[in-house]
């Protein structure tokens, strides 16, 4: 979110775009500069090609005969993604449409296919001084150093680096960011989308614009991160913090937090009905302070691979016998969507509250672990993931390759195993998934 820094302020950027807009230029002299500004601009057209298969837990809780939550068990998907790029020294436009088609295998139900187009990013950036960017658009907002979770982010705390061949969707903004000094920049922005468009099928109900303030300062070895926000409904101002410094060479150390009064998501509690209970929001008028807060640290080997570790505290998940309460709720939940009943519908309303709960992460006490080859080296790419819940036990290991067989065309292939009983978080759903694929890069 820092502005684009100008060694020599030249605006011939600026009014030569308006003149050729305005008609103010002769023809040949319109064709000159329309070059000219081509010259600046850049074009990739990226398509990827790629199949997952998935391994569905059999006796799950939450999504009894995948009737709840309706997973694929395998899934073909080709994607376009176009990079489009025009920078000048007085602005910047940038545009990323997509467009995927899927073909999803659900079993005896039968395939199903589906087709998307849309925006993933676009925005445009005026720089009117040195040090101010003013922008509007589409765009991506990432920051901190985190692996596993992003805790001081409102808008991201899934990063989106558990695989590397999604994108993060981009959210609708309009921003500022002043840079008085090289080491110092202050963003001010407000999202006003959620970022599916018209293009797109799918929408989310209920969102909430969030505006958000954001301090950055950037010392010799060393970065810190404040930003305040909050979401315009009845939610209460949200704070969130990151910083990270280079011990040595080999070592950097992080940390990541985020904290606020109250939450909307849902939590059990036992009530007389069929299923046993209900998923309420407990917290939502709490004084109480929520926080999220990460530790951790990267080591890199003589041999140029990098080990992360991280731990993570959220004490806005479940508690022990929170936990023990929800996969209670989901097991007579469960019992009732068995056998015809007029209790169906209510059993199927508590275990999609279940799945949609709100919360991020179930649980309090998370350790992950990323083991990663040098960047540098030749041959494949590779990534190896382990998150643990320190309270049920359950776990996810994820392992990623990359190798450009070509100039032009990269193989790639994620594959994910998860452990634990049906009643933990990371095995209630999934067994196992496994992606491979190939992207070719058109221009």
């Amino acid at each position: 979110m820092r502005s684009k820094r100008i060694a020599v302020f030249s605006p011939a950027g600026l009014p030569l775009f308006v003149g050729l807009l305005a008609g103010g230029l002769g023809t040949t002299a319109k064709a000159q500069a329309f070059q000219e500004l081509l010259e600046q601009g850049s074009a990739g057209l990226q398509v990827l090609a790629l199949d997952s298969e998935r391994g569905l837990r059999e006796n799950s809780l939450l999504n009894p005969g995948n009737r709840i939550a309706r997973l694929p068990a395998g899934q073909t998907e080709v994607e376009g993604r176009l990079d489009l790029k025009l920078a000048t020294d007085t602005f910047e436009v940038s545009l990323k449409p997509r467009a995927r088609f899927e073909w999803r295998r659900f079993g005896e139900t039968g395939p199903e296919t589906r087709l998307d187009a849309w925006v993933n990013q676009g925005l445009v950036t005026l720089y009117p001084v040195q040090s101010l960017a003013v922008s509007l658009g589409r765009d991506v907002l990432m920051w901190g150093p985190s692996n596993f979770r992003s805790p001081s982010n409102p808008i991201y705390f899934e990063n989106g680096r558990n695989n590397p061949m999604r994108e993060l969707r981009g959210v609708d903004v309009a921003q500022a960011t002043w840079s008085p000094t090289q080491a110092l920049s202050l963003s001010l922005l407000h999202q006003f989308g959620d970022g599916r468009g018209d293009w797109q099928w799918e929408k989310e109900d209920g969102f909430k614009a969030l505006s958000l303030l954001k301090v950055d300062y950037t010392a010799e070895s060393s970065v810190v991160g404040l930003n305040a926000s909050k979401r315009w409904a009845h939610e209460r101002p949200r704070l969130g913090a990151f910083g990270q410094t280079t011990v040595s060479e080999a070592l950097l150390l992080y940390a990541e937090g985020g904290l606020r009064q109250g939450t909307a998501a849902l939590y059990p509690e036992r009530i007389p009905n069929a299923v046993g209970g209900a998923f309420l929001p407990r917290h939502v008028r709490d004084h109480r302070l929520l926080y999220s807060a990460l530790a951790g640290g990267g080591y890199t080997l003589d041999s140029g691979h990098t080990i992360y570790l991280e731990y993570l505290s959220n004490n806005e998940g479940y508690r022990w016998a929170d936990g023990a309460r929800y996969f209670d709720i989901a097991s007579s939940a469960s019992s009732v969507l068995a056998t015809p009943s007029a209790d169906a519908a209510l059993a199927g309303q508590t275990l999609g509250a279940a799945l949609n709960n709100g919360l991020a992460l179930l649980g309090r006490h998370y350790l992950f672990l990323q083991v990663q080859n040098n960047p540098t080296d030749t041959g494949p790419t590779w990534q190896l993931r382990y998150s643990l819940n320190l309270v049920d036990g359950s776990g996810q290991a994820s392992a990623y390759a990359e190798w450009n067989v070509w100039s032009r065309l990269a193989l790639f292939a994620v594959g994910v195993m998860h452990h634990g009983g049906n009643r933990t978080e990371f095995h209630s759903l999934l067994s196992q998934s496994i992606l491979v694929g190939a992207k070719g890069y058109v221009l």
